[in-house]
Protein backbone atom coordinates (compact mmCIF):
# COMPACT_ATOMS: atom_id res chain seq x y z
CA UNK A 1 0.00 0.00 0.00
CA UNK A 2 3.08 2.26 0.01
CA UNK A 3 2.89 5.24 -2.52
CA UNK A 4 4.93 6.52 -4.85
CA UNK A 5 3.64 9.61 -7.33
CA UNK A 6 4.99 7.95 -10.52
CA UNK A 7 4.54 4.51 -9.61
CA UNK A 8 1.02 5.17 -9.39
CA UNK A 9 0.97 6.55 -13.23
CA UNK A 10 2.95 3.72 -14.05
CA UNK A 11 0.11 0.96 -12.81
CA UNK A 12 -1.74 0.97 -15.96
CA UNK A 13 1.27 -0.57 -17.98
CA UNK A 14 2.07 -3.20 -14.91
CA UNK A 15 -2.09 -4.00 -15.05
CA UNK A 16 -1.21 -5.10 -18.89
CA UNK A 17 1.77 -6.86 -18.13
CA UNK A 18 0.03 -9.15 -15.51
CA UNK A 19 -2.88 -9.55 -17.36
CA UNK A 20 -0.78 -10.73 -20.08
CA UNK A 21 1.33 -13.52 -17.69
CA UNK A 22 -2.50 -14.34 -16.43
CA UNK A 23 -3.46 -15.65 -19.75
CA UNK A 24 -0.10 -17.21 -19.87
CA UNK A 25 0.11 -19.06 -16.57
CA UNK A 26 -3.75 -19.88 -16.99
CA UNK A 27 -2.69 -21.89 -19.99
CA UNK A 28 0.59 -23.48 -18.37
CA UNK A 29 -2.21 -24.34 -15.73
CA UNK A 30 -3.92 -26.11 -17.94
CA UNK A 31 -0.46 -28.00 -20.17
CA UNK A 32 1.83 -28.55 -17.23
CA UNK A 33 -0.01 -28.37 -14.28
CA UNK A 34 1.69 -28.78 -10.91
CA UNK A 35 1.38 -29.02 -7.46
CA UNK A 36 5.28 -27.41 -6.89
CA UNK A 37 4.41 -24.14 -9.02
CA UNK A 38 6.86 -22.15 -10.54
CA UNK A 39 9.67 -24.81 -10.19
CA UNK A 40 7.01 -27.12 -12.31
CA UNK A 41 6.31 -24.36 -15.10
CA UNK A 42 10.20 -23.90 -15.41
CA UNK A 43 11.15 -27.56 -14.95
CA UNK A 44 8.68 -28.41 -17.51
CA UNK A 45 9.54 -26.06 -20.80
CA UNK A 46 13.48 -25.66 -19.27
CA UNK A 47 14.79 -28.69 -17.84
CA UNK A 48 15.16 -29.68 -14.13
CA UNK A 49 18.05 -27.39 -13.17
CA UNK A 50 16.42 -24.42 -14.46
CA UNK A 51 13.07 -25.83 -12.29
CA UNK A 52 15.53 -26.06 -9.03
CA UNK A 53 17.07 -22.54 -9.85
CA UNK A 54 13.00 -20.97 -9.79
CA UNK A 55 12.17 -23.00 -6.52
CA UNK A 56 15.05 -21.51 -4.63
CA UNK A 57 14.77 -17.79 -6.18
CA UNK A 58 10.69 -18.30 -4.92
CA UNK A 59 11.98 -19.16 -1.43
CA UNK A 60 14.61 -16.28 -1.33
CA UNK A 61 11.84 -14.17 -2.47
CA UNK A 62 10.01 -15.01 0.45
CA UNK A 63 12.18 -15.16 3.03
CA UNK A 64 13.17 -11.53 1.83
CA UNK A 65 9.53 -10.03 0.87
CA UNK A 66 8.63 -11.18 4.10
CA UNK A 67 9.77 -8.19 6.65
CA UNK A 68 8.83 -5.96 3.35
CA UNK A 69 4.92 -6.73 3.32
CA UNK A 70 5.00 -6.86 7.46
CA UNK A 71 6.81 -3.19 7.48
CA UNK A 72 3.83 -2.17 5.16
CA UNK A 73 1.56 -3.79 7.74
CA UNK A 74 3.76 -1.62 10.33
CA UNK A 75 3.63 1.74 8.56
CA UNK A 76 -0.31 1.97 9.31
CA UNK A 77 -0.02 0.91 13.06
CA UNK A 78 2.91 3.85 13.30
CA UNK A 79 0.09 6.05 11.27
CA UNK A 80 -2.70 4.84 13.55
CA UNK A 81 -0.26 5.77 16.61
CA UNK A 82 0.65 8.90 15.01
CA UNK A 83 4.29 8.07 15.89
CA UNK A 84 7.32 7.99 14.36
CA UNK A 85 9.10 6.15 11.86
CA UNK A 86 11.00 3.87 13.54
CA UNK A 87 7.92 2.75 15.37
CA UNK A 88 7.08 0.90 11.76
CA UNK A 89 10.16 -1.37 12.20
CA UNK A 90 9.36 -1.96 15.83
CA UNK A 91 5.36 -3.16 14.43
CA UNK A 92 7.09 -4.84 11.49
CA UNK A 93 8.69 -6.92 14.04
CA UNK A 94 6.38 -7.73 16.24
CA UNK A 95 3.79 -8.31 13.20
CA UNK A 96 6.86 -10.89 11.85
CA UNK A 97 6.65 -12.41 15.46
CA UNK A 98 3.24 -12.97 15.14
CA UNK A 99 2.82 -14.50 12.12
CA UNK A 100 5.80 -16.69 12.53
CA UNK A 101 4.51 -17.95 15.92
CA UNK A 102 1.22 -18.78 14.42
CA UNK A 103 2.73 -20.55 11.25
CA UNK A 104 4.75 -22.58 13.50
CA UNK A 105 2.21 -23.38 15.74
CA UNK A 106 0.29 -24.84 12.43
CA UNK A 107 -2.75 -22.71 12.32
CA UNK A 108 -3.73 -22.43 8.78
CA UNK A 109 -5.08 -19.17 7.12
CA UNK A 110 -8.81 -20.88 5.94
CA UNK A 111 -10.46 -19.89 3.02
CA UNK A 112 -13.15 -18.38 4.84
CA UNK A 113 -10.78 -16.41 6.84
CA UNK A 114 -9.27 -15.31 3.60
CA UNK A 115 -12.12 -14.48 2.05
CA UNK A 116 -13.29 -11.94 5.28
CA UNK A 117 -9.86 -10.22 4.89
CA UNK A 118 -10.37 -9.27 1.07
CA UNK A 119 -13.50 -8.52 1.47
CA UNK A 120 -12.50 -5.54 4.61
CA UNK A 121 -9.66 -4.62 2.00
CA UNK A 122 -11.79 -4.25 -1.12
CA UNK A 123 -14.50 -2.05 1.14
CA UNK A 124 -11.73 -0.35 2.56
CA UNK A 125 -10.92 0.65 -1.27
CA UNK A 126 -13.93 1.18 -2.43
CA UNK A 127 -15.13 3.26 0.78
CA UNK A 128 -11.70 5.44 -0.02
CA UNK A 129 -12.12 5.89 -3.18
CA UNK A 130 -15.68 6.78 -3.58
CA UNK A 131 -15.63 9.07 0.17
CA UNK A 132 -12.67 10.69 -1.24
CA UNK A 133 -13.72 11.51 -5.38
CA UNK A 134 -15.34 14.97 -4.31
CA UNK A 135 -11.44 15.93 -3.03
CA UNK A 136 -10.25 15.14 -6.89
CA UNK A 137 -8.38 17.72 -8.06
CA UNK A 138 -7.17 18.17 -11.73
CA UNK A 139 -4.14 20.24 -11.27
CA UNK A 140 -2.72 16.73 -9.66
CA UNK A 141 -2.04 15.29 -12.44
CA UNK A 142 0.45 18.34 -14.05
CA UNK A 143 2.78 17.72 -14.87
CA UNK A 144 1.82 14.09 -15.77
CA UNK A 145 5.18 12.43 -14.96
CA UNK A 146 6.81 15.00 -13.05
CA UNK A 147 10.26 13.01 -13.84
CA UNK A 148 9.65 12.10 -17.30
CA UNK A 149 8.98 8.43 -18.33
CA UNK A 150 12.27 7.66 -17.57
CA UNK A 151 11.15 7.93 -13.62
CA UNK A 152 8.56 5.87 -14.45
CA UNK A 153 10.47 3.70 -15.91
CA UNK A 154 12.65 3.21 -13.39
CA UNK A 155 9.41 3.45 -10.41
CA UNK A 156 7.99 -0.02 -12.37
CA UNK A 157 10.41 -2.64 -11.42
CA UNK A 158 9.77 -2.32 -7.32
CA UNK A 159 6.28 -1.28 -8.55
CA UNK A 160 5.86 -4.96 -9.73
CA UNK A 161 6.43 -7.08 -6.33
CA UNK A 162 2.33 -5.94 -6.15
CA UNK A 163 1.75 -7.89 -8.62
CA UNK A 164 2.66 -11.27 -8.38
CA UNK A 165 0.55 -14.26 -7.12
CA UNK A 166 -0.13 -15.68 -10.96
CA UNK A 167 2.06 -18.95 -9.60
CA UNK A 168 -0.90 -19.88 -7.65
CA UNK A 169 -2.63 -21.17 -10.64
CA UNK A 170 -0.76 -23.99 -11.46
CA UNK A 171 -2.28 -26.11 -8.45
CA UNK A 172 -5.56 -25.11 -8.77
CA UNK A 173 -5.55 -27.62 -12.17
CA UNK A 174 -5.37 -30.58 -9.68
CA UNK A 175 -8.51 -29.34 -7.69
CA UNK A 176 -11.04 -28.32 -10.41
CA UNK A 177 -13.21 -30.78 -11.88
CA UNK A 178 -12.82 -29.42 -15.44
CA UNK A 179 -9.29 -27.03 -15.22
CA UNK A 180 -9.61 -26.12 -19.00
CA UNK A 181 -13.19 -24.55 -18.48
CA UNK A 182 -13.02 -23.40 -14.53
CA UNK A 183 -9.39 -21.62 -14.56
CA UNK A 184 -10.03 -19.28 -17.09
CA UNK A 185 -13.21 -17.89 -15.53
CA UNK A 186 -11.43 -18.24 -12.13
CA UNK A 187 -8.17 -16.00 -13.08
CA UNK A 188 -10.16 -13.85 -15.30
CA UNK A 189 -12.70 -13.03 -12.38
CA UNK A 190 -9.28 -12.46 -9.93
CA UNK A 191 -7.66 -10.17 -12.75
CA UNK A 192 -10.74 -7.74 -13.46
CA UNK A 193 -11.07 -7.14 -9.72
CA UNK A 194 -7.40 -6.94 -9.03
CA UNK A 195 -7.06 -4.46 -12.07
CA UNK A 196 -10.15 -2.18 -11.28
CA UNK A 197 -8.97 -1.70 -7.38
CA UNK A 198 -5.58 -1.17 -8.43
CA UNK A 199 -6.57 1.52 -11.05
CA UNK A 200 -9.73 2.89 -8.90
CA UNK A 201 -6.71 3.28 -6.11
CA UNK A 202 -3.99 4.75 -8.20
CA UNK A 203 -6.56 7.12 -9.86
CA UNK A 204 -8.16 8.49 -6.38
CA UNK A 205 -4.17 8.70 -5.16
CA UNK A 206 -2.70 11.00 -7.30
CA UNK A 207 -5.87 13.07 -8.23
CA UNK A 208 -6.77 13.48 -3.99
CA UNK A 209 -3.54 13.63 -2.36
CA UNK A 210 -1.27 15.33 -4.78
CA UNK A 211 1.75 16.11 -3.59
CA UNK A 212 0.53 13.51 -0.62
CA UNK A 213 0.67 10.79 -2.86
CA UNK A 214 4.00 9.68 -2.05
CA UNK A 215 3.52 9.06 1.48
CA UNK A 216 3.85 5.62 3.03
CA UNK A 217 0.35 4.95 3.84
CA UNK A 218 -1.72 6.63 0.63
CA UNK A 219 -5.17 4.48 1.96
CA UNK A 220 -4.91 6.03 4.93
CA UNK A 221 -4.88 9.19 3.53
CA UNK A 222 -7.70 8.92 1.49
CA UNK A 223 -10.05 7.09 4.28
CA UNK A 224 -8.95 10.27 6.33
CA UNK A 225 -10.26 12.26 3.23
CA UNK A 226 -13.26 10.52 2.65
CA UNK A 227 -14.69 9.93 6.47
CA UNK A 228 -12.61 12.37 8.98
CA UNK A 229 -10.17 11.30 11.64
CA UNK A 230 -11.15 7.44 11.76
CA UNK A 231 -9.17 7.26 8.20
CA UNK A 232 -5.89 6.00 9.96
CA UNK A 233 -8.10 3.45 12.37
CA UNK A 234 -9.65 1.70 9.51
CA UNK A 235 -6.59 1.65 7.59
CA UNK A 236 -5.24 -0.28 10.41
CA UNK A 237 -7.22 -3.75 8.96
CA UNK A 238 -4.89 -3.50 6.19
CA UNK A 239 -2.63 -4.91 8.97
CA UNK A 240 -4.65 -8.44 8.85
CA UNK A 241 -4.21 -8.61 5.52
CA UNK A 242 -0.46 -7.68 5.90
CA UNK A 243 -0.63 -10.79 8.07
CA UNK A 244 -2.98 -13.85 6.11
CA UNK A 245 -0.43 -12.61 2.99
CA UNK A 246 2.66 -13.30 4.83
CA UNK A 247 1.80 -16.59 6.29
CA UNK A 248 -0.10 -17.71 3.44
CA UNK A 249 3.83 -16.75 1.38
CA UNK A 250 4.93 -18.72 4.23
CA UNK A 251 3.12 -21.47 3.89
CA UNK A 252 3.75 -21.92 0.49
CA UNK A 253 7.52 -21.50 1.13
CA UNK A 254 7.23 -24.61 3.83
CA UNK A 255 5.38 -26.73 1.05
CA UNK A 256 7.90 -26.00 -1.61
CA UNK A 257 11.02 -26.29 1.11
CA UNK A 258 9.31 -29.82 1.81
CA UNK A 259 9.01 -31.07 -2.01
CA UNK A 260 12.58 -30.17 -2.64
CA UNK A 261 13.34 -32.58 0.08
CA UNK A 262 11.73 -34.87 -1.54
CA UNK A 263 8.30 -34.88 0.99
CA UNK A 264 10.35 -35.61 3.74
CA UNK A 265 10.64 -33.78 7.36
CA UNK A 266 8.01 -32.19 6.84
CA UNK A 267 8.97 -30.77 10.38
CA UNK A 268 12.15 -30.30 9.48
CA UNK A 269 11.60 -27.94 6.43
CA UNK A 270 9.32 -25.91 8.02
CA UNK A 271 11.28 -24.82 11.15
CA UNK A 272 13.82 -23.93 8.57
CA UNK A 273 12.26 -21.63 6.32
CA UNK A 274 10.69 -20.13 9.30
CA UNK A 275 13.96 -19.76 11.28
CA UNK A 276 15.47 -18.28 7.61
CA UNK A 277 12.39 -15.33 7.72
CA UNK A 278 13.40 -14.85 11.70
CA UNK A 279 16.86 -14.20 11.21
CA UNK A 280 17.08 -12.73 7.72
CA UNK A 281 14.05 -9.88 8.79
CA UNK A 282 15.85 -9.60 11.85
CA UNK A 283 19.06 -8.38 10.12
CA UNK A 284 16.93 -6.70 6.85
CA UNK A 285 14.46 -4.66 10.37
CA UNK A 286 17.41 -3.71 12.01
CA UNK A 287 19.66 -2.34 9.55
CA UNK A 288 16.25 -0.41 8.20
CA UNK A 289 15.88 1.44 11.60
CA UNK A 290 19.51 2.01 12.32
CA UNK A 291 19.33 3.56 8.67
CA UNK A 292 21.70 1.49 6.66
CA UNK A 293 19.48 0.63 4.42
CA UNK A 294 16.26 1.93 3.11
CA UNK A 295 12.86 0.87 1.96
CA UNK A 296 13.09 0.79 -1.49
CA UNK A 297 16.41 -1.27 -1.33
CA UNK A 298 14.19 -3.03 1.08
CA UNK A 299 11.72 -3.75 -1.84
CA UNK A 300 14.57 -4.47 -4.51
CA UNK A 301 15.73 -7.58 -3.72
CA UNK A 302 12.32 -9.84 -3.30
CA UNK A 303 11.28 -7.99 -6.56
CA UNK A 304 14.54 -9.09 -8.42
CA UNK A 305 14.09 -12.55 -7.41
CA UNK A 306 10.29 -12.64 -8.46
CA UNK A 307 10.87 -11.21 -11.72
CA UNK A 308 13.45 -13.91 -12.36
CA UNK A 309 10.59 -16.34 -11.29
CA UNK A 310 8.92 -15.19 -13.96
CA UNK A 311 11.33 -14.90 -16.10
CA UNK A 312 12.28 -18.50 -16.31
CA UNK A 313 8.23 -19.43 -16.45
CA UNK A 314 7.57 -17.19 -18.78
CA UNK A 315 10.27 -18.92 -21.18
CA UNK A 316 9.33 -21.77 -20.43
CA UNK A 317 5.78 -20.93 -21.63
CA UNK A 318 7.36 -19.95 -25.18
CA UNK A 319 8.96 -23.38 -25.63
CA UNK A 320 5.55 -25.24 -24.35
CA UNK A 321 2.99 -23.22 -25.36
CA UNK A 322 1.83 -22.41 -28.88
CA UNK A 323 -0.55 -19.71 -30.89
CA UNK A 324 -1.47 -16.47 -29.69
CA UNK A 325 -0.67 -17.09 -26.27
CA UNK A 326 2.64 -18.16 -27.08
CA UNK A 327 3.01 -14.69 -28.82
CA UNK A 328 1.85 -12.99 -25.47
CA UNK A 329 4.34 -14.92 -23.03
CA UNK A 330 7.13 -13.85 -25.68
CA UNK A 331 6.10 -10.52 -25.06
CA UNK A 332 5.84 -10.65 -21.31
CA UNK A 333 8.99 -12.23 -21.14
CA UNK A 334 10.91 -9.58 -22.93
CA UNK A 335 8.94 -7.01 -20.49
CA UNK A 336 9.70 -8.54 -17.74
CA UNK A 337 13.34 -8.95 -18.64
CA UNK A 338 13.65 -5.45 -18.65
CA UNK A 339 12.67 -4.79 -15.37
CA UNK A 340 14.75 -7.08 -14.39
CA UNK A 341 17.40 -5.40 -15.88
CA UNK A 342 16.20 -1.72 -14.53
CA UNK A 343 16.38 -3.47 -10.65
CA UNK A 344 20.06 -2.99 -11.38
CA UNK A 345 22.86 -4.33 -8.25
CA UNK A 346 19.42 -6.24 -7.02
CA UNK A 347 19.16 -8.48 -10.65
CA UNK A 348 22.96 -9.62 -9.78
CA UNK A 349 21.75 -10.81 -6.33
CA UNK A 350 18.69 -12.48 -7.64
CA UNK A 351 21.33 -13.95 -10.54
CA UNK A 352 23.78 -14.85 -7.72
CA UNK A 353 20.71 -17.11 -6.40
CA UNK A 354 19.83 -18.98 -9.85
CA UNK A 355 23.49 -19.67 -10.91
CA UNK A 356 24.27 -21.17 -7.11
CA UNK A 357 20.60 -22.85 -6.92
CA UNK A 358 20.91 -24.24 -10.62
CA UNK A 359 24.40 -25.45 -10.10
CA UNK A 360 24.05 -26.92 -6.41
CA UNK A 361 23.90 -31.12 -6.35
CA UNK A 362 21.32 -32.74 -8.06
CA UNK A 363 17.57 -31.03 -8.89
CA UNK A 364 15.29 -31.98 -6.09
CA UNK A 365 12.03 -34.55 -6.93
CA UNK A 366 9.94 -30.79 -7.29
CA UNK A 367 12.22 -29.73 -10.21
CA UNK A 368 12.26 -33.40 -11.40
CA UNK A 369 8.29 -33.06 -12.46
CA UNK A 370 5.78 -34.23 -15.48
CA UNK A 371 5.80 -31.32 -18.05
CA UNK A 372 2.21 -32.95 -18.95
CA UNK A 373 -1.49 -31.93 -18.19
CA UNK A 374 -2.92 -33.52 -15.20
CA UNK A 375 -4.53 -37.46 -16.03
CA UNK A 376 -7.64 -37.56 -16.65
CA UNK A 377 -10.45 -40.23 -15.97
CA UNK A 378 -13.90 -40.91 -18.07
CA UNK A 379 -16.84 -40.26 -15.79
CA UNK A 380 -19.99 -41.83 -17.48
CA UNK A 381 -22.25 -39.59 -15.11
CA UNK A 382 -21.11 -36.42 -16.27
CA UNK A 383 -20.43 -37.61 -19.65
CA UNK A 384 -16.62 -35.91 -19.69
CA UNK A 385 -13.37 -36.95 -18.48
CA UNK A 386 -12.14 -35.32 -15.33
CA UNK A 387 -9.11 -34.57 -13.76
CA UNK A 388 -7.17 -37.06 -11.41
CA UNK A 389 -6.21 -35.77 -8.53
CA UNK A 390 -2.92 -36.59 -7.79
CA UNK A 391 -3.21 -36.95 -4.03
CA UNK A 392 -2.51 -34.63 -0.93
CA UNK A 393 -0.66 -31.20 -2.66
CA UNK A 394 0.53 -27.90 -1.74
CA UNK A 395 -0.21 -24.93 -2.92
CA UNK A 396 3.23 -22.90 -3.49
CA UNK A 397 1.05 -19.34 -2.45
CA UNK A 398 -1.51 -20.48 -0.61
CA UNK A 399 -3.06 -22.83 1.70
CA UNK A 400 -1.18 -26.25 2.19
CA UNK A 401 -3.91 -29.02 1.16
CA UNK A 402 -2.39 -31.41 3.68
CA UNK A 403 -1.96 -29.51 6.58
CA UNK A 404 1.04 -28.08 8.10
Amino acid sequence: MAGDDRRDRGEGGLLLLSGLIALVFTRLGTRAGSATGVAGYTAAGLGPRAGQAAAWCFLAGVVTGAPVVCLIGGAYVAELLGAGGRTAYVAALCLLVLVLAVRLGGVRTGTGLQLVLVAVLVTLVVVAVAGAAPGARAAHWTPFAPDGWAGVARAASPLMLAFVGWEAVAPLTARLRDPRRQLPRVVGTAFAVTALLYLGLAVATVAVLGPRAGGPVPLAGLLRVAIGGYGPVLAAAAVALTLAATHAYLTGATALATALAGGAGTRRGTAGVLAAVAATSGLLLGAAWAGLVTTAQLVAVPTALFLLVYLGCLAAAVRLLAGAVRLAAGVACAVVALLLAGSGWAALVAAGVAVVAGTRGRPGPSARVRSRAPESRHNPEAGRSEPVDPGPASDVCGQSVTGP
